[in-house]
């Protein structure tokens, strides 16, 4: 009881945090988003089949096992938050050239782009995180997140998955879309206290 005072006590002085878990996990919502566009897209929209969507799938985390190698570079030499911001608008790009895109071998290639690009914006979100958070809330913090992120998780996914049977599937990538400019602009918002917290 206690523990939940000191919280909500604390989201009433840092409001702004909770925008920050909005942010923080728009990525996660992004990766559902094209878990559960992906079979449909190859399918229907590209005529690939069961082996072209595996391989699509695999590039999906390959990229994102190559952007923790690449993230230990790139943040010595780029200022963090742009570069949060050139991501964000770097896959709402993606999303929008996938909704329109016709070849399997470029869907593989721009899969495998998106893969590389979310976690790069989770990790460097997350480390600040750790920094702006005291360590005697940060369970609390992050688990009240996660509460939120799971209801907004079961929208998005249902969402897209109501577009996809009435409209087409490829309408995932640009509600994909539609998702990170809502965290890029959420993002923008927040820069300030974000940085200098």
């Amino acid at each position: 009881m206690i523990r939940n005072v000191k919280l909500f006590s604390y989201f009433l002085k840092e409001k702004w945090l909770l925008l920050l878990g909005i942010v923080l996990y728009i990525p996660f919502i992004g990766t559902n988003i094209i878990t559960t566009a992906l079979p449909g897209y190859i399918k229907d929209h590209l005529s690939g089949n069961s082996i072209v969507y595996g391989i699509t799938d695999t590039m999906y985390g390959v990229g994102a096992c190559l952007a923790s190698f690449v993230l230990t570079f790139i943040v010595k030499y780029f200022n963090k938050e742009k570069l949060i911001l050139f991501l964000f608008i770097f896959s709402i790009i993606l999303g929008a050239v996938l909704s329109l895109n016709q070849k399997l071998s470029l869907a593989i290639g721009y899969i495998f782009l998106l893969g590389m690009v979310e976690p790069v914006i989770r990790t460097i979100m997350y480390t600040r995180t750790m920094e702006i958070v005291p360590s005697t809330l940060l369970g609390a913090v992050v688990a009240f997140w996660n509460f939120i992120n799971l209801i907004l998780q079961f929208f998005a996914n249902y969402g897209v998955g109501k577009v996809m049977d009435d409209v087409g599937p490829q309408w995932g990538f640009i509600i994909y879309s539609g998702v990170m400019i809502l965290g890029s602009l959420i993002f923008i918002g927040i820069k300030k206290p974000y940085k200098t917290t």
